[in-house]
């Protein structure tokens, strides 16, 4: 590019030498006379815009050199490479029954149904539980103690590697964004019916429990999935075969993979507005981004959550003094994706407002920078359900997740007050005892956020997204091991106290032995699954004494009740 530049500059006529005996060009040479240089001005921007695009070529060159340094450093980390064979081993383990529908074009390979057979399929299962072993044994070892050890953006990119040519893992979930991907293609609102109204190879793909449920996502999601639909009908002989339907479901992935981008690009930066630096920053990317439960679930299971978090991620990153209203489009743009991204249109808003009114007394400001944020927000929210022409059908199915029994708190509570219900004979209050336990921890977790608002928003904003966000996954009605990520993600940028880390290192472990032992469950192993506790448990605990014995360098290593002062910097 540079040299057609240089070329085309060679051929302009140099002003210097243009005089009043010039005639054919009339009034440029009486400008020049006067002592108009435009063209030299011209020059001077063309060779300015040539040395622009000769730096940027440079800074690219010298990033993608780091890049692949950084990767060929971490390949060469034992630990690392442990962590990548971890990952290939769920991967490979994963190919039985448990998650890939039986209508998959997966059980046409020759010797695909040696899996499916009691011996078959409990070895997968010992694979995948003996991977997830690795893997968490791997990240535990890979925590660092001093900066600069690890490129933990590399460690990412190798660790994702295998799902990337893998089908969904433990979950059916992008089956069924397939399935409502190919209803909006055929024309069919997914509002208003679920993906049983098409019969045929999507529908046959999605887990039975979703067949005839409407689709409770953001309009941006399920145009992306329509489009995704349609781009992999172009890749197979026939359209709406069993190949097109896991082809979909694979290219699911795709907005998944450009969230974790985001929030591996973004990530850094939020760290560094918070005040981390040094092994504390590398701990947060460690906490996040290395994360086997993100690896996972948001890059192996393929979940629309991944893009709702990185653009999430993005509009914070753009209200840390860069764009007001970008941040805002932004805020809307990740809740036409997944709604509970509108949370963080709060701390936008906070984030550009000047010290002195990060106050409740300047309640006026306050409230004029919160109305615009949401009213901007809103528009591109709007914009882009309008655009989509599936409008704000999500309001009718926003129930829809509760409708199963999760392992959230409030279903495990009501399964447990209706077995003794049932017990008496009451089966007609199963319902209303449901109801009635899902709008109590609606409201705790309603009044949760509320309080934290009121008490930290104005002064840690991040810390309220990222509380906030974790309280909306526990306490509501469904709750998903990728639902912690929503708020999990941005827990190093609220900078959490020691003891805080140490729990949420506890839940990510426990998280991903949970879908582990749910898979051998799946695959009618689930002696396995509970003899796996052991070593799991021992790995646990062994680490956990490990990193926690001896204190860590302020401020990770500290406690917010007793070192306040210290942490006054906090977002």
């Amino acid at each position: 590019m540079a040299g057609e530049q240089l070329r085309d500059l060679g051929s302009l006529p140099d002003p210097r030498r243009t005089t009043l005996s010039d005639r054919d060009h009339g009034d440029r040479s009486a400008h020049v006379a006067y002592g108009d240089h435009s063209d030299h001005g011209t020059y001077d921007d063309q060779r300015a815009h040539r040395e622009r695009l000769d730096r940027r070529d440079h800074t690219l060159r010298l990033r993608a050199a780091d890049a692949l340094a950084a990767l060929a450093a971490e390949w060469y980390d034992p630990m690392v490479r442990q962590g990548l064979l971890g990952f290939v081993l769920i991967v490979l383990g994963s190919l039985s029954p448990a998650f890939i529908p039986d209508s998959s074009p997966l059980w046409s390979l020759p010797g695909s149904g040696m899996v499916r057979t009691p011996v078959g399929s409990t070895f997968a299962s010992l694979v995948a539980l003996t991977g997830a072993w690795f893997a968490l044994d791997a990240w535990l070892r890979l925590r660092p103690s001093a900066s600069g050890r690890h490129d933990f953006r590399a460690v990412l990119a190798l660790w994702s590697a295998p799902f990337l040519v893998a089908p969904p893992i433990f979950s059916h979930d992008a089956y069924s964004y397939a399935a409502q991907g190919w209803l909006v293609s055929r024309g069919v609102d997914p509002y208003q019916v679920g993906p049983g109204a098409l019969p045929g190879p999507f529908a046959d793909a999605v887990s039975r429990v979703w067949l005839y449920t409407p689709a409770p996502y953001g309009p941006l999601s399920l145009q992306i999935q329509r489009i995704l639909v349609d781009a992999t009908g172009g890749l197979v002989p026939t359209v709406g075969s069993p190949l097109h339907a896991y082809l979909a479901a694979m290219a699911m992935r795709i907005p998944a993979v450009l969230g974790v981008v985001l929030i591996a690009a973004c990530l850094p930066a939020l760290l560094r507005h918070a005040g981390a630096v040094g092994p504390e920053a590398d701990r947060g990317m460690w906490l996040a981004v290395a994360n086997p439960l993100m690896i996972v679930h948001f890059v192996g299971g393929a979940h629309n959550d991944a893009l709702m978090v990185g653009l999430m991620v993005l509009a914070l990153w753009y209200a840390g003094g860069r764009s007001f209203v970008t941040a805002a489009i932004l805020v809307g743009v990740a809740t036409a994706a997944k709604q509970p991204a509108a949370l963080a249109g709060l701390a936008v808003a906070v984030m550009f407002l000047p010290a002195e009114a990060r106050r409740w007394a300047a309640w006026r400001e306050i409230l004029r920078r919160t109305g615009t944020t949401a009213a901007i927000a809103l528009a591109s929210f709007g914009a882009v359900s309008l655009l989509t022409g599936l409008g704000f059908g999500w309001l009718h199915a926003m129930t829809v997740p509760g409708s199963v029994p999760t392992i959230a708190p409030s279903s495990l509570v009501a399964q447990a007050v209706n077995g003794l219900v049932l017990q008496w004979g009451y089966y007609e209050w199963g319902g209303v005892i449901t109801a009635t336990v899902e709008g109590v921890f609606g409201v705790a977790t309603v009044g949760f956020i509320g309080w934290i608002g009121a008490r930290i928003a104005l002064h840690r904003p991040i810390r309220f997204v990222s509380w906030g966000l974790l309280a909306a996954a526990i306490g509501g009605a469904a709750l998903h091991g990728w639902y912690l990520l929503w708020g999990g993600l941005l827990l190093p940028v609220a900078r959490p106290s020691r003891r805080l880390v140490r729990v949420a290192v506890w839940v990510s472990v426990g998280m991903v032995v949970y879908y582990a032992t749910n898979l051998a469950f799946r695959n009618q192993a689930g002696w396995l699954a509970i003899a796996s506790l052991v070593p799991y448990a021992v790995l646990m605990v062994r680490h956990d004494r490990a990193a926690w014995r001896a204190p860590i360098g302020a401020p990770d290593g500290l406690d917010p009740a007793d070192h306040g002062p210290l942490l006054a910097r906090q977002p």
